[in-house]
């Protein structure tokens, strides 16, 4: 089972916050990195933007495309999955749970992370197989969150020499019939047959919206990401201009690269009720 698109918002924070790292903190995280020899950067510390997780998702929330917090439920989401690469700011935190307290309880929700930017991507197949299953729960709408935060107690090259920035990408999904090549599944593979995959499912009712680290992209129809962005990249591309593509084309196909592995990922996802 597949997944159809009903409503997308990003979000790209450009305040900072007081800094959250106390002596415990610090001590916490000197201990941590302690074990990989390395220590605490007081430096990334006091640059940092502090902008964490809950924030992000609280920011992003509210007014989805008309889908609001009423204190009952979150218009019947039944599935709340919170998808990042980055760690959080604070190292003990929940926020799919705080989502779900935040949307009345009422949904399954888990976080996926350690994967670099295939989160997202094996978020949707949980939540298409969750579905597929007839789960508690799984009928209704599921609530994708993809989060990104630049504040890390050391230097980290992927997120500090991009340099990235805090940003999220919240989008509501609904079931749909997979399309009949099955690309309305998740799909990973090298950049060479994603090159493949675009020339053959890309038509001039396709637009591909190809992440930072996508080369050339074969189709007639293309939105390059710019730089900025990692995990949130081709989420926050679809949260801000859904509106404007969906008057242009009946589909999108979504593909990018993690710099890290070469791993190449996919999913084309339909407006829905096209």
């Amino acid at each position: 089972m597949a997944l159809a698109l009903v409503a997308a918002r990003g979000v790209r924070a450009t305040h900072r916050n007081p800094s959250p790292f106390d002596a415990e903190l610090v001590g916490y995280f000197d201990d941590l990195l302690g074990l990989y020899g390395q220590r605490v950067d007081e430096r990334q510390l006091s640059t940092g933007a502090n902008v964490g997780y809950p924030e992000l998702a609280e920011r992003v929330l509210p007014d989805l495309d008309g889908l609001t917090v009423d204190g009952v439920g979150f218009r019947g989401v039944g599935m709340v999955l919170v998808a990042y690469a980055v760690p959080d700011v604070h190292p003990l935190t929940c926020v799919a749970s705080h989502v779900n307290h935040l949307l009345g309880d009422r949904a399954v929700s888990m976080a996926i992370s350690e994967q670099g930017l295939a989160a997202p991507y094996t978020a949707l197949r949980i939540a298409a197989a969750h579905h597929a299953a007839g789960a508690a729960g799984g009928t209704g709408p599921a609530l994708l969150l993809v989060l990104e935060q630049t504040t890390l107690p050391y230097h980290h090259p992927l997120v500090h020499d991009t340099p990235l920035t805090d940003s999220a990408a919240a989008v509501v999904l609904e079931p749909a019939a997979v399309d009949a090549d099955g690309i309305g599944l998740p799909w990973a593979g090298t950049p060479a047959t994603l090159d493949a995959l675009v020339r053959r499912t890309a038509d001039e009712r396709t637009l591909v919206v190809a992440g930072p680290w996508v080369p050339d992209v074969p189709a007639e129809h293309v939105h390059h990401c710019p730089p900025g962005t990692y995990c949130t990249s081709v989420w926050l591309a679809l949260a801000e201009h859904r509106e404007r593509w969906s008057r242009q084309f009946e589909r999108v196909l979504l593909c990018d690269v993690d710099p890290r592995t070469s791993t190449a990922h996919a999913v084309r996802i339909r407006w829905s009720g096209a």
